[in-house]
């Protein structure tokens, strides 16, 4: 009954998540990679930071209904982490906030990936079972997900990987996705333990979604510059990554084309990282010079905003 219940909840969730259209692909197809993904590779997103309205209030849901660890905590920052370690989630209250324009540039969704079904099983179990809303859930073919937002609005999946030989090519670089319902009865029958007990060690932030404001604009900062490998376009949205994995960095302009930004002091996306190899990093540096993107580097960090105002870090791997 139980699992019924919870069923129903998703099954009645309007299934919002159009994000994986790769089945219309178009444009720049010789551009995409044929390299085969290795989990071994490391993690390309650091950290991400969010600008909120109200930290207790961020603190209590990213803890409590997420299941982050909090790192580190001051008046009006925090830093959140699921291994105790590293952090994962930066937090920091605007005192003087703005809520973002919804046809604005900026965050469309971070995305949790954790380590295993049993974990996505758990989470999504933790959330039917706290009456959190549910946005979305869905099977993208090479991922399971579900989607959510925080108190502020901000975009979250919470997702995990399919074994990546069974993520099937399209045999012109790319990966052949898919929004299918998910599959919560067989989802939940990964689970072999009843208790949830947070995001696991081990979980890492997978990939970041964005909207932009021109998807040409967008491709040649990313592709060009930042030396990333297209997997997926078509008029709308671009996916890019490193390692021939599935994405790295999703943009969409199906909010309408040449969005603005939205106030600095808007709720959102503040920035977030992303790892480079020393020898990624120098020729990005090149590229963005040669490009006439604007940077600062401060101790082998470069700090950019792509065309569309959405601000990076560029950070050297260790």
């Amino acid at each position: 009954m139980k699992n019924m219940w919870i069923m129903s909840i998703i099954i009645i969730v309007t299934i919002v998540v159009v994000l994986f259209l790769f089945l219309n692909k178009e444009g720049h197809i010789e551009e995409m990679t044929m390299k085969t993904y290795s989990e071994i590779m490391e993690s390309r997103i650091g950290y991400v930071e969010l600008q909120v309205s109200n930290l207790d209030r961020s603190l209590t849901f990213y803890q409590e209904i997420i299941g982050f660890q909090v790192l580190e905590v001051n008046e009006k920052k925090a830093k959140l982490t699921t291994n105790g370690i590293v952090p994962q989630l930066l937090l920091k209250e605007v005192k003087s906030y703005v809520e973002r324009p919804n046809r604005s540039t900026g965050l469309y969704h971070f995305a949790i990936a954790v380590p295993t079904r049993q974990d996505l099983a758990l989470s999504l179990m933790h959330l039917a079972e706290s009456g959190y809303p549910i946005q979305g859930a869905s099977d993208h073919q090479y991922s399971e997900a579900v989607y959510l937002a925080d108190p502020d609005n901000n975009g979250i999946e919470i997702y995990v990987d399919r074994e990546s030989d069974q993520w099937e090519r399209d045999g012109k670089g790319g990966y052949v996705g898919d929004i299918a319902p998910l599959d919560v009865e067989n989802l939940f029958a990964e689970i072999n333990e009843d208790t949830w007990d947070g995001l696991p060690s081990g979980t890492r932030i997978g990939h970041m979604h964005l909207q932009v404001s021109d998807i040409e604009e967008s491709e040649t900062f990313y592709v060009e510059a930042l030396g990333l490998d297209i997997v997926a376009k078509d008029t709308h949205m671009l996916f890019v990554s490193k390692d021939a994995y599935h994405h790295h960095i999703g943009m969409n302009i199906w909010s309408g084309k040449g969005l603005p930004a939205p106030p600095k002091n808007a709720l959102g996306l503040k920035y977030f990282t992303l790892h480079f190899t020393s020898e990624e990093y120098e020729r990005a540096k090149e590229n963005l010079d040669r490009l006439g993107f604007k940077f600062s580097e401060d101790n082998q960090e470069i700090t950019v905003e792509d065309p569309s105002e959405n601000s990076i870090k560029i950070i050297i791997n260790n």
